[in-house]
């Protein structure tokens, strides 16, 4: 069956031009800093001339686009046509597409738009296919036709009504709403003002034609040589300034964060300036991960995320989706049990035998030791500062000793392992790839192995891994994955 041929609503030409004029962004502004001072006459009316060309080939670019594209579906696909210059088409078949989402940014908000954004497995960073301006009614219809009616022949049609058995009384949805309070701490504990000094830094290089940086800093070249006090507090203002930065971004980001499970979905919405909202099938999460970083971890918070095969609509860390912002890790087990019941955080872990304490120690301690040695030498006396950082990482390849370890629940592997973050990872078996029992020569001499399983996401995969966990103990997961592949398909 197939549906007729349909257009984006016309506002997706505006959000094209606006989406042009970002990533041409940089040689505009080049443009304009040198166009303008290029003179008068003659050369401003080419100047004006210029501008009003480009911002007119703009438009003229996202209106011929708008109306070349075509999308539709047809024998179980969703295909698109599209081009300004050569004609391209594009099928995506029902059976790849693994979730559907949809964001409202500020021009969708204006129409009373969203966009619509469908992900595959194994589609990469970027979405597979992308509606930029649709009612949402129309992505409504997208979603039942594309997720919830795969392998029947009702396509793109009303949903068809469900027998269900009378209910005295409305059962109450799963709900999980973060405070502004619960933002807060995110934003501050989320290490967020790396990124917003990077931004500032990098910002800040491209002007450095414009700007006289080295003038300035000759000026205030003997206040900064006998000021310290002065230096100390630009330094900590510039770090405060990003830090509150950070803390908005996020609280603009996550803002009226909201988990509600319906059904088999979980239905994730966010964001104050652009909406979005994110359905993810219980059946295609392919693993849970409880991550807790420096600044949580001594006050019991952590993060939990979701592993799905297919979603990119709310990348936030390591290209995993996030459940719930913050939790405190004694409340993790109940939440999961209430929205991802399948999953259980099991308390008692297996460890690692003593003598791989040395072997996290010798990881970190010796190549920080060859760092600080040629520093220590030639950087007399303040050098042997350097070697500060073979205890940093003695204090740190210890800490990754504790946390690591692993157990198993019936159906389910837990691993757990540190690189600066805490991260405890909750998988099923049948949602495994692949399981590598490995062993280093240096390894077999201690009776050791690296044990590390492999699940399906919208990058293709992802792995987890231990390192150095007891012999034995690594043939018991490695019997424990095997021997339920040698029954078949148990789930």
């Amino acid at each position: 069956m197939m549906s007729e041929k349909k257009r984006m609503h016309p506002a997706a030409i505006v959000v094209a031009f606006f989406k042009q004029l970002r990533e041409l962004l940089f040689p505009i502004i080049i443009f304009v800093f040198f166009g303008s001072s290029s003179g008068e006459g003659f050369f401003s009316i080419i100047y004006i001339a210029v501008m009003v060309l480009w911002f007119a080939g703009l438009i003229a670019i996202g209106v011929v686009s708008w109306y070349r594209f075509y999308y539709w579906i047809e024998d179980g696909e969703l295909r698109m046509e599209y081009g300004v210059f050569v004609k391209k088409r594009r099928f995506i078949p029902q059976e790849r597409i693994q979730t559907l989402d949809t964001s409202e940014g500020i021009i969708q908000r204006i129409f009373g738009l969203v966009k619509v954004q469908i992900e595959t497995a194994g589609g990469g960073t970027e979405a597979e296919a992308s509606l930029t301006a649709v009612t949402k009614d129309e992505a409504n219809k997208l979603r039942e036709a594309l997720l919830y009616y795969k392998n029947k022949d009702e396509v793109y049609g009303p949903k068809l009504p469900v027998q269900q058995e009378p209910s005295a009384e409305p059962v109450e949805k799963p709900t999980y709403k973060a405070s502004w309070k619960t933002l807060f701490i995110v934003g501050t504990t989320s290490g967020g003002i790396g990124v917003v000094l990077s931004a500032v830094i990098a910002f800040t290089s491209q002007f450095d034609q414009f700007v006289p940086y080295e003038d300035i800093i000759d000026r205030f070249g003997m206040v900064l040589q006998t000021s310290v006090y002065f230096i100390a507090s630009i330094v900590f203002v510039v770090l405060f300034v990003s830090w509150l930065i950070s803390i908005v971004m996020t609280m603009f980001k996550y803002g009226n964060f909201t988990v509600t499970k319906q059904d088999d979905e979980l239905q994730i919405s966010r964001g104050i300036i652009e909406k979005r909202q994110l359905t993810i099938s219980l059946k295609k999460i392919q693993a849970i991960r409880i991550s807790q970083n420096l600044l949580r971890q001594p006050f019991g918070y952590a993060t939990v995320y979701v592993e799905s095969a297919g979603s990119s609509g709310g990348k936030e860390s390591d290209f995993s989706t996030i459940l719930f912002p913050l939790l405190k890790v004694s409340e993790v087990e109940a939440h999961l049990k209430q929205f991802v019941p399948s999953y259980l955080l099991v308390q008692e872990v297996h460890g690692l035998p003593k003598r791989s304490v040395i072997r996290y120690l010798i990881r970190l301690m010796v190549p920080a030791a060859l760092l600080s040695t040629p520093i220590a030498y030639f950087f007399q006396p303040y050098g042997y500062l350097a070697f500060l950082s073979v205890v940093v990482a003695g204090l740190l390849g210890y800490s990754q000793y504790k946390a690591a370890g692993w157990a198993m629940e019936s159906e389910q592997l837990q691993l757990s392992y540190r690189h600066l973050s805490k991260n405890t990872v909750l998988v099923r078996k049948k949602r495994i790839q692949s399981f590598e029992l490995r062993e280093s020569f240096f390894q077999g001499k201690r009776k050791l192995f690296t044990i590390k399983a492999a699940i399906k996401t919208g990058l293709g995969g992802k792995d987890f891994q231990v390192v150095d966990v007891e012999q034995h103990d690594g043939e018991q997961i490695y019997e424990w994955y095997s021997y339920e592949k040698k029954q078949g398909d148990v789930m």
